[in-house]
């Protein structure tokens, strides 16, 4: 869905009811986006996610933010291309409802590094907290809900990352943390520890951080489909465009296999 047509539609019913905009933001590395176990069934939870259940509202948006260049070095050099991994997240998120594939995070760097040098460049580190200035000052009037992992969510709330408490405080500690669940029906990372993280923060910071838990997925993670080397195999893990898109520009597994051009 076009993102004009999402703002329109939107912003329209804003007006009549006098509400922020309600954008849910969603970074993925992408390297590839997984399929209903995994990416997609997250970004599928989200559209249909109810964040104020009294009145049956969901978000206005979901963001899908490919990540433009990694925090740590050593994983931004095993990063393929931002612009395959922005095309996969297009092919893999295409049909549902109300989700935009953003090049904010590219967006964001380009900025960040206007007139630096080349080597300021490359010691430059642009993070959540300096997408979040960006997306504040140019949607002044829409409330930004971050969606993360659990393990990330702890790391963030116990101070790890680049300006955590700004993250914080900007998004006025709306999050949703994702949970996969366990044979048992619990939490299958985190548990308890999880749960009174979550509590701690929205106590402390007058928060709103909430677990969704999602039945659906499994354990793939994006490393299991690079190292397919079958289709068959590759199919378990990612969306079937994805599965075309990643053997026609030769990716992953299928470098290695290749036919040799003339």
């Amino acid at each position: 869905m076009a993102k004009s047509k999402i703002c329109s539609d939107s912003s329209l019913l804003n007006m009549l009811t006098n509400r922020k905009r309600q954008v849910c933001l969603f970074g993925v590395s992408a390297d590839p986006p997984t399929g209903d176990g995994g990416h997609v069934g997250i970004v599928k939870a989200l559209s249909e996610y109810e964040y104020n259940t009294n009145r049956k509202t969901k978000f206005d948006e979901i963001r899908v933010l490919p990540v433009y260049q990694h925090m740590f070095s050593e994983k931004r050099d095993r990063l393929v291309s931002y612009d395959h991994r922005f095309k996969m997240c297009q092919l893999a998120f295409q049909g549902i409802p109300k989700v935009v594939v953003s090049n904010a995070e590219q967006k964001c760097f380009e900025r960040k590094v206007k007139d630096l040098s080349i080597e300021q460049i490359k010691n430059l580190r642009v993070g959540t907290a300096d997408l979040l200035d960006m997306l504040l000052e140019e949607e002044s009037t829409t409330d930004f809900t971050f969606c993360l992992g659990a393990d990330t969510f702890m790391d963030l709330t116990k101070w790890k990352w680049r300006r955590s408490k700004d993250v914080l405080s900007m998004l006025e500690g709306r999050f949703l943390v994702i949970s996969r669940i366990s044979d048992n029906g619990g939490d299958l990372v985190g548990g308890e520890t999880l749960q009174q993280q979550v509590q701690k923060v929205n106590m402390e910071n007058d928060g709103d951080a909430r677990i969704l838990r999602i039945p659906t997925l499994a354990a793939v993670s994006s490393s299991l489909a690079r190292s397919c080397t079958d289709e068959t195999s590759l199919r378990r893990y990612v969306h079937p465009s994805v599965v075309e898109y990643i053997k026609e520009n030769n990716m992953y597994g299928f470098s290695k296999i290749a036919e040799p051009k003339d």
